[in-house]
Parts: C-alpha cells; structure tokens; sequence
C-alpha cells in the first residue's frame, strides 16, 4: 500500500484533527512536525493560532462560513506552506469547513460530550463524522487508530466516499515495532508499510505515543518523507496541560491536565497510575450547565483509579456549585469535598507523601474560572507551583 501522495499545488497542505480527546494533542503535534521536516506551518487549536513565525496568538472563534478561509488565506500570505487545523465540533457542526479543502483528516476517537449541545451522543458524534462525510477531500486521506473509539463509523463515512483510509497503532498500516522505554522516551521502529525507521519518542505513555503516531500519518498522508517525520518525532513538544508535570518537590510528582469527561479522565488517571507505585490523588471538579449526565461517571471512574479524591468545583456558571458536586458524589461517596477549588489543591499538596502524585484535572492550561457569569483569576499550574516550592 502507497502511505503518501503528492503535495497540493498552488494551496496549502491541510490537516484537520477531530475526535473527543486527544485533538490538541495530536493537531499540535502535526503542526510541529510540518515544521521540523522543512515545511512552513501554522496551526489553529485549543490553545489558540499559532502563525508561520511559531508565535502564539489568542483566537475566538466566529461563527461565520469566512473564519477558516479567512485564517488560511492569513497564513498563506505571511507564508505558510501548511496548516494543522482542530476540528472542533461547533465550527463542523455549524458548516465552517465548506470551503476548506482539507488533505488529511484524522479522528483521535468518539466518546461522549457535548450532550447538552447537541441533544444526544448520536447528534454529536454525527456532527464529528461531517469532516470525514462532507470536508475531507475526495483524494485525501483518513486516518484513525485501530483501537479508536467508534472507529467504524468512520470507515463507514470514508468508505461510502471511496476515501482512503490508514489505520494506526498496533496492527496498523502505521505502527511501532520494538517499542522498548528508556529514561522516559519511548524508542523502537516506526513501521510505515514495509519500511521501518527509528524513532526516540519524547513520551512512554500509551495515548501520547498514539496521538504521535497519528501526527505522522497525518503528515506522511499529506506527503511528507516518512524518514524525516520519524526524525522529527523525537522533537515534539506536548501542548500546554496536557498531562503535562508542573512540579516535583521532596519526592512529590503533580501534574495537570484538561480531562472534563469521562474518556479523557480514565485516560489522565491511567498515566498518572503509569508514573507512580505509590497513591494517585486526585483533585476534580465537572463544568456546570453542561452535561449532568457524564458527573456520575466521572466520579466512579475517579473512585476506581485514584486513591484518594478531592471533591472541588471547576466552572459551575450558574448552575448551583453544591448540585454538580452531589451528582458526581453519588459514584464516589469517600471522597473528601472542598468547593474552594485553590484550598482543594492545597489539600492535595499537603496530604501528599514522597512517592504520590497529585492529579489537578478538569482545567489544564486555563488561567481563570467561570462563576456566574464572572471569568475570575485561576490557575491550577500557579497554585501547584507555590504549593510545591
């Protein structure tokens, strides 16, 4: 099987990410990766528009069918060769991406969200499938992970289409042979069809090896050399609170990450498990005036994976704060309950022992809180540092 195809002419490379967790990630990644292996690109995710110079901008996002082509054209102006796009399921569900020509489209997997928005987890994950149904180019290429979650209802959307598609991860048309870890990178074969080239990965946990892979197959999808992607993978960087470690102190690992839903949460805890023999403490909260169905399920997968819970707030909005916190207390009835999100944190600080990790999950790399309809001054990452020093 033929991994690669030409490179578009006269227009941008693009490559969009979508899926429920992971997309960050992985759209990061792509992005970076373009780079490393000479091509010039800019990026548009979570953490906001990364321009040709590698300088991060804010972005909001406007619902308008100009945003994207606008952003590109932007791009392309000062330079760019080729854009890493996160397809959020609000721009897709609302038709942002018809006049985008997207080259490679991966999906990091379905699971649930957004249940408030779009009615049921059916609604969302159609929204999801557009970009592969209707957005990705009739020549591109899908890719997905062969453990993804509803994986086959993206083989059904491309297959209609008479898409290619290319499967990652074990069993995959793109995988990693001899995986063998060493001093916290992972270091094996990147295995592209027939081909096998060595690659030091800068991660051993299991999802970020795959959302990696993922990235090269988005770019060796879209055309780049298979042997200059496996050298730049070792490179890459995690995007900001992403399972990302914020201090370590008298034998104490802590560490944050965005995870606000089920999937995203068992994926957190089962890292940080990865990272220590000793406890897991974790500190979490659920967004008010989103779905109250996914609470109870957050809080039996915290009382499975972690030792000791910590009950705090997140965004409660106008939703009473007391209510989310009793409606994921049903799945976890010995946690420990502090509203005050800082004296949470603080808590698990200093009930830490050397050996234990502290997990802040729920708001990664965000720097206030939603109360009411205030955005007031938080960060998880500064508390821990000052807990921590």
């Amino acid at each position: 099987m033929t991994f690669t195809i030409d490179p578009p002419i006269g227009r941008p490379i693009i490559s969009a990410v979508t899926g429920t967790n992971g997309k960050t990630s992985v759209a990061t990644a792509t992005r970076q990766v373009m780079n490393l292996i000479g091509w010039r690109a800019a990026g548009y995710d979570s953490t906001g528009i990364t321009d040709v110079e590698g300088v991060a901008h804010k972005s909001n996002v406007r619902r308008s069918p100009d945003y994207l082509p606008d952003l590109i054209r932007t791009q392309v102006a000062a330079g760019a060769q080729a854009i890493s796009l996160e397809a959020f399921v609000g721009i897709l569900a609302d038709g942002l991406f018809e006049h985008v020509e997207v080259d490679t489209a991966v999906s990091t997997g379905l699971e649930r969200d957004h249940i408030d928005v779009h009615r049921s987890v059916e609604g969302y994950w159609n929204a999801k499938l557009r970009l592969f149904a209707e957005y990705l180019r009739p020549d591109g290429v899908a890719i997905i992970a062969t453990n993804s979650a509803q994986g086959d209802l993206v083989r059904d959307a491309v297959a209609r289409r008479g898409i290619r598609l290319v499967t990652v991860g074990e069993g995959g048309d793109i995988h990693l042979d001899d995986a063998v870890e060493n001093e916290g990178r992972m270091h094996g074969d990147l295995r592209v069809g027939a081909a096998a080239y060595r690659v030091s990965l800068p991660t051993v946990h299991t999802v970020a090896v795959t959302n990696l892979l993922l990235a090269s197959a988005a770019v060796i999808g879209a055309g780049g050399d298979p042997g200059a992607v496996a050298d730049a993978l070792a490179r890459v960087e995690p995007p900001p609170g992403r399972l990302q470690v914020i201090a370590q102190a008298d034998g104490v690992t802590a560490m944050v990450d965005t995870a606000h839903n089920p999937g995203a949460l068992r994926t957190a805890l089962r890292a940080a498990r990865a990272r220590t023999e000793r406890r897991v403490i974790l500190v979490f909260g659920a967004g008010g005036e989103r779905d109250r169905g996914k609470r109870a399920q957050m809080g039996a997968i915290a009382a499975e994976l972690a030792d000791v819970v910590i009950l705090t707030d997140d965004n409660p909005r106008r939703e009473p704060p007391e209510r989310i916190r009793a409606e994921i207390r049903v799945a976890v009835p010995d946690c420990v309950e502090i509203p005050a999100r800082k004296d949470a944190i603080l808590a698990a600080v200093h009930i830490a022992r050397a050996g234990d990790l502290v997990l802040v999950a729920g708001k990664g790399d965000e720097s206030d809180q939603i109360v009411g309809t205030q955005r007031l001054p938080h960060d998880d990452r500064e508390i821990l540092r000052q807990a921590m020093s």
